[in-house]
């Protein structure tokens, strides 16, 4: 499939337009400071020919840009950088920046709000975020080379996420999300839902994805592109529109310790070309980000070619083992709702002001319930544990890690 980077199933029209999807960036730690002293083009000098292939650039942005610290109350990191990160973007002349992510209201909704603000003064517009729920919900329209696109963005239900009364993020809701693909069909000659979800760090997406993302496609989406997993995942074809499960980071530092076998530090920039009958053609182009200087660099050779394959490789899993390898993650994970359950205050949460000690161990429960893709793991696992399917399960982990692994870098 991806024997040179490039997939193409069928020709294209007369009016084409190409689409590059950078995945998650969060430039974090001593990165920011060299994007604040003006070196972005420096770290963006290699992938940059790559991005200027494609006639739109849009990019997930998952922090809050503030100078205020106001962190909520969650499960995982409040993120934040400091005004003048989204440089980052100009930089690399993204066109539209991502918000519908589990960071973007780490810092209130008043962040939220402010993030959008500051994107937006710098010349990027933004999709997936706003003032309260309805603000945050429309798709963004553009037009380009004679086409009329419509670009959806929801994220699954995190924190941070939007109401009808609070700002923040454009939380997926399964059944509207369909009927809004199917209606901005009916006016636009392309369009694409971006997902922010999904397991992190599992290589294989859930059951559930695979069928609700074949829905989107099958409502009139002409592709569907899911962030958020921190390592890059397949693509398959659904009545000939791409669904790619997930990129991989595209410019993450400093969060988690650099070792370039974890696939934190590598991914794939998306390109896909369009005409007036949907998706016809995608490029990949891996890369890794590396620090000492901070830099996103193509992968070249040997190295390369192992990326592709790679992907070719979890690509034809997800198709024919995909149950089964979730199976395996469930077994990897399945301890993770357990130990949520069981710290569980009841009683402490349920009153007037909730006693705060109570409210640490809330978020865990509210993750494993409400966000979808960790109510996947908890759901399947029980039922694993339920039909005396874990003990033969966690005997394969050991091959899930193996697939977890970046051996790219040893080329």
């Amino acid at each position: 499939m991806f024997s040179n980077g490039i997939f193409q199933w069928r020709s294209g029209g007369k009016k084409k337009v190409s689409i590059a999807v950078a995945g998650d960036v969060c430039p974090y730690g001593n990165a920011a400071d060299d994007i604040l002293e003006g070196r972005s083009g420096e770290i963006l000098r290699g992938i940059q020919p790559a991005l200027d292939r494609a006639d739109i650039r849009i990019v997930q942005w998952e922090t809050v840009i503030s100078d205020k610290k106001a962190p909520i109350v969650k499960a995982g990191p409040n993120l934040l950088v400091a005004p003048g990160c989204e440089q980052f973007m100009k930089a690399g002349k993204f066109d539209v920046a991502l918000l519908a992510n589990n960071h973007v209201g780490d810092h209130s909704p008043e962040g939220a709000v402010e993030t959008k603000r500051i994107i937006e003064a710098a010349g990027i517009k933004t999709v997936g975020a706003g003032k309260d729920a309805a603000d945050a919900a429309p798709p963004l329209h553009l037009e380009k080379n004679g086409l009329k696109i419509s670009i959806i963005n929801v994220c699954e239900t995190e924190f941070g996420t939007s109401y009808d009364d609070v700002a923040g993020t454009n939380a997926m809701e399964e059944m509207t999300n369909i009927l809004q693909i199917a209606d901005e069909r009916k006016s636009n000659d392309i369009v694409v839902i971006i997902i922010h979800g999904g397991n992190e760090y599992n290589p294989i997406p859930s059951p559930r994805m695979r069928k609700l993302y074949s829905a989107f496609a099958r409502a009139g989406a002409s592709a569907v592109v899911n962030i958020h997993t921190h390592c890059p995942q397949g693509v398959e074809l659904v009545d000939n529109v791409p669904v790619i499960y997930a990129p991989g980071n595209f410019f993450f530092p400093e969060l988690v310790k650099f070792d370039a076998h974890n696939f934190w530090w590598s991914g794939y920039l998306q390109r896909l070309t369009f005409d007036e009958n949907g998706a016809f053609e995608l490029e990949i182009t891996p890369f890794e980000f590396l620090p000492e200087p901070w830099r996103i660099q193509p992968l070249e050779g040997a190295q390369r070619q192992w990326f592709l394959d790679y992907i070719e490789k979890i690509s034809k899993l997800l198709l024919t083992e995909g149950e089964h390898w979730y199976d395996i993650w469930c077994a990897f994970k399945y301890t993770m709702p357990l130990y949520w359950l069981k710290g569980a205050p009841a009683e402490a949460l349920a009153k007037d002001v909730a006693d705060p000690d109570a409210l640490k161990a809330f978020p865990g429960i509210r993750h494993m319930l409400t966000c979808q893709s960790h109510n996947d793991l908890a759901r399947r696992s029980f039922l694993l544990i339920e039909r005396g399917k874990m003990a033969e399960l966690i005997k394969e982990i050991p091959k899930l890690n193996e697939l977890r692994t970046a051996r790219f870098c040893e080329m």
